[in-house]
């Protein structure tokens, strides 16, 4: 019998427990307003952790730019990485902090970035630069139509602030650590 009761007394406090977390809920909703203007979204009932290293608005990002193709600067600044073709950010974000710290910066592109060079432009001559960019995520919002629509793209946010490292595909490093702005 004991059993019985138990099991009462038990879906007893089930049955409340959702409808009063949503109660409380829709009350931290107001209250967050008044404790935190800066942020409008509400999380139960405090902002996650996972979100705190996330940066404000003012972030950086590196990019791989192609200077020149056999000898020919293009018409326009073409960003091999990020681009609609190569999304290989994560082994550029590598070789950019490996040639930042000077750590094996002539491997890691030897052996990271010449391989998606190739597979993509073939085996001509391209110079190219590793570059750190800084990104203002307002410009993104303020033109977030444009962006999901595709008439921007993800470079056109882009202050290029850093020169890391310029390199060639057949001849190695052509430069290295400039400040460009």
């Amino acid at each position: 019998m004991s059993n019985v009761a138990e099991v009462t007394k038990r879906s007893r406090r089930f049955k409340w427990l959702i409808p009063a977390f949503l109660v409380l809920y829709l009350a931290m909703i107001p209250l967050n307003s008044v404790l935190e203007t800066e942020h409008v979204e509400v999380f139960p009932f405090f902002k996650w952790k996972l979100f705190t290293h996330i940066p404000d608005w003012e972030t950086f990002e590196y990019a791989l730019v192609i200077d020149a193709i056999d000898g020919e600067t293009p018409a326009e600044t073409r960003y091999l990485i990020p681009s609609e073709d190569v999304r290989d950010w994560k082994a550029l974000r590598r070789v950019a902090i490996a040639c930042e710290k000077d750590r094996g910066c002539d491997e890691n592109v030897t052996e990271v970035l010449d391989p998606i060079i190739r597979r993509a432009l073939g085996e001509r001559s391209v110079d190219f630069s590793i570059i750190r960019a800084d990104v203002d995520l307002h410009d993104v919002q303020d033109n977030i139509v444009d962006f999901v629509d595709g008439r921007l793209a993800r470079t056109d946010f882009f202050r290029p602030s850093k020169v890391i490292v310029r390199w060639n595909t057949h001849t190695g490093r052509t430069d290295t650590l400039m400040d460009s702005g």
